[in-house]
C-alpha cells in the first residue's frame, strides 16, 4: 500500500509536517545572508557550555516521537543516523559502513554497519538496534511522527547478523535513502521512552528541567572526533524580545527564531552575526476543491494572481523572504528559481478576467488561519487587502491551533493557511510537501491531476536524486498552474549568534539543522 493511500493515519501526517502546534514554524526558506562583527583576535577554545535560547523546549527528548525542530535540535548531538552530510553537503555514511545494496527489483535493501561504534552506555551498535527502530517507525500504531515516511512502504526489517540489517519494501521506494539521512538510530531500550534518549552521538542527556531547559554533556566514549564543547544547554525563552536582550548581553550564545523585523537591529551589533538562510519551510494555502468557489480552477487562479506577495514580504517578513511561485521553496528539490507565473504585486486585471471566465463577477470566501502564528495572521491580513483590489472579499477566521487542525482534517474550510518545517525529517525532499496533492491522499480535498499523481509516484520510487528532482519540478509547475498550492512567500530561517562562538555551518542550517555539537567558544 502506498503512503499516499487514503487509509494513511491523518494524525501521523499532521505531526510529521509540523501542523501539530498549528502553523508555528521553527525553520524557513528564503535567501541566505550572514553579517555582523568579526571575532577579531579571538581563537577557538576547548571546553565551555554553549547556551542556546529557543522559544520553547519540548517535553519530548526522544527524536523518534516528534519531527519538530525543538525536538530535533536538542537531540541531534545525542543521536546519530545511518547517513549524514559532509562539508560539501554530499550524503555520506555515518553509522553505516557504506551505501545500501539494493536488489534488482528495488524491494530489498541490505545495509552493513560500521564496526566498533558504541552507545553512550557502552553497548555496541548492532543491526538489532537499527532493525528495532525501523520496525517501530513502520508500525502504524506506534507513537511516532516518522510513520508518515515509513509505514506502508517498509514491510520488514531484520538483523541477519550483528552488523547487517535487511530492509524489505512493499514497493520500490528510492526516497528511503534520503530519509535515512535523518532517521535517528536510538538504543532499542529507549525507543518507547519520551523524556530522554540514548544514542551514539558526541553528547549525552544530562540534567533536564522539563519544558524549560535541557543540558547535554560530552560523551567521553564517542566513536568519532571528540567535540570541543563540554556542554550544550537549550533554554526556553518564549518572548522574542527577551531572547534578543539575552543574546546582546551575552547570557546566551545563539538565538533561534529571530523575528524578521529584528534582523536589521541585530546586524548593527558588532558582537553578533545573523544568518538568514534558505531552509525547508513552507507556507501553503490549502483550497477545498470539493466546495465552491474553489472547485473552479479559474477562481483559484484569480486569487493566486491577486496575492500581494511583495506586501507580505515587506510588511510581515521585513524583506527577508522570497516571492512565492510553486509550493517548493528554494531549499527543496523541485524548486524552479526561474518560475515567474505570478507577479509580486496583485495583477488585478488578470484576476478580474479569470473571474469573468469563471462566471463570477465577485467572490466571497473565508480563510482559516491559526492564531498560534503571528506571521501567518499578519500575512493573511495583507492578502485580504490585496484581494479587495480584484473584487474578492475574504473574511478571516483566526482560531486556536487545535480547532484549526480538527477542521482541516475534516475538510471544514474553504481556504486554510499553514506553515511548517520539514528539513529535520525529510531534508531537501519534497515528499511531505507534495503528498497531500496526490488524489488518493487522506488529506486531499477535491484536487485531482493524473499527471501529478504519476510524477509523484515516480519521484518517490526512484533512487536517483536527479530523476526525483526532475519529477518534483514538473509537479511543482503543475500545482502552481492549477493554483492549488500557492505560497505568498518563501520565508527564511533566521538564527543569530554571538561572535565569541565559531560560525554555525551554513550547509547544516540550510537543512533546518542547528549544528550545535560542532561549535566552539572563542576566547
Amino acid at each position: 500500500m502506498s503512503l499516499t493511500s487514503s487509509s494513511f493515519s491523518r494524525r501521523r501526517f499532521l505531526a510529521a509536517i509540523g501542523l501539530v502546534g498549528a502553523g508555528t514554524a521553527l525553520a524557513a526558506c528564503g535567501g541566505s545572508d550572514s553579517s555582523g562583527g568579526a571575532a577579531g583576535n579571538l581563537t577557538p577554545q576547548q571546553g565551555g557550555n554553549l547556551l542556546i535560547g529557543m522559544p520553547a523546549v519540548s517535553d519530548y527528548l526522544n527524536p523518534l516521537v516528534a519531527t519538530t525542530s525543538a525536538v530535533a535540535w536538542a537531540s541531534a548531538p545525542v543521536v546519530e543516523s545511518l547517513y549524514d552530510y559532509d562539508e560539501s553537503m554530499k550524503s555520506v555514511p555515518l553509522l553505516a559502513a557504506g551505501e545500501p545494496e539494493i536488489s534488482a527489483d528495488g524491494l530489498t535493501w541490505t545495509i552493513t554497519l560500521k564496526e566498533g561504534v558504541k552507545f553512550s552506555n557502552g553497548d555496541a551498535l548492532t543491526a538489532e538496534h537499527v532493525a528495532a527502530v525501523l520496525k517501530h517507525v513502520s508500525n502504524t500504531k506506534a507513537y511516532s511522527d516518522w510513520t508518515t515516511y515509513f509505514a506502508y512502504s517498509v514491510a520488514d526489517a531484520k538483523a541477519t547478523d550483528a552488523l547487517t540489517v535487511v530492509i524489505t519494501l512493499a514497493a520500490p521506494y528510492g526516497i528511503l535513502r534520503s530519509l535515512l539521512n535523518n532517521l535517528p538510530i536510538v538504543h532499542k531500550d529507549f525507543i518507547d521512552k519520551t523524556d530522554t534518549t540514548m544514542g551514539t552521538g558526541p553528547f549525552v542527556v544530562g540534567s533536564v528541567a522539563q519544558g524549560q531547559k535541557v543540558e547535554l554533556t560530552r560523551n567521553a566514549g564517542y566513536h568519532g572526533e571528540a567535540p570541543a564543547l563540554e556542554k550544550v544547554t537549550f533554554t526556553a525563552i518564549p518572548d522574542a524580545a527577551t531572547r534578543t536582550v539575552s543574546l546582546r548581553s551575552g547570557e546566551i550564545h545563539v538565538m533561534t527564531d529571530v523575528p524578521p523585523d529584528n534582523v536589521a537591529l541585530l546586524k548593527k551589533e558588532s558582537a553578533i552575526n545573523v544568518h538568514v538562510v534558505a531552509a525547508p519551510i513552507s507556507i501553503l494555502s490549502y483550497f477545498n476543491a470539493k466546495k465552491g468557489p474553489f472547485d473552479n480552477v479559474k477562481v483559484r487562479q484569480a486569487l493566486a494572481h491577486s496575492m500581494d506577495r511583495a506586501g507580505v514580504n515587506e510588511v510581515v517578513y521585513a524583506g527577508t523572504a522570497g516571492i512565492g511561485q510553486g509550493p517548493a521553496g528554494p531549499a527543496l528539490e523541485g524548486h524552479n528559481p526561474d518560475a515567474a507565473l505570478y507577479s509580486g504585486t496583485p495583477d488585478v486585471d488578470k484576476a478580474k478576467a479569470l473571474l469573468a471566465e469563471a462566471g463570477a463577477g465577485s467572490v466571497e470566501f473565508t480563510l482559516m488561519v491559526s492564531s498560534s502564528s503571528k506571521e501567518l495572521t499578519n500575512a493573511a491580513q495583507v492578502l485580504v487587502e490585496g484581494w479587495k483590489q480584484a473584487g474578492i472579499t475574504c473574511k478571516l477566521d483566526i482560531i486556536d491551533g487545535g480547532t484549526w487542525i480538527s477542521r482541516w482534517m475534516a475538510g471544514d474550510y474553504q481556504m486554510a493557511m499553514s506553515s511548517y518545517s520539514t528539513g529535520v525529517s525529510a531534508g531537501k525532499t519534497a515528499f511531505p510537501l507534495f503528498s497531500t496533492y496526490v488524489s488518493t491522499n487522506a488529506m486531499n480535498y477535491g484536487y485531482a491531476n493524473a499527471e501529478v499523481d504519476k510524477l509523484l509516484g515516480q519521484a518517490w520510487a526512484t533512487s536517483s536524486d536527479e530523476e526525483r528532482t526532475a519529477a518534483c519540478k514538473q509537479a511543482d509547475a503543475l500545482l502552481a498552474a492549477d493554483a492549488i498550492a500557492v505560497p505568498p512567500v518563501y520565508p527564511s530561517l533566521i538564527i543569530a549568534q554571538r561572535t565569541d562562538v565559531t560560525a554555525l555551518d551554513a550547509g547544516q542550517l540550510s537543512l533546518s539543522r542547528l549544528p550545535a555539537a560542532g561549535a566552539q567558544l572563542m576566547a
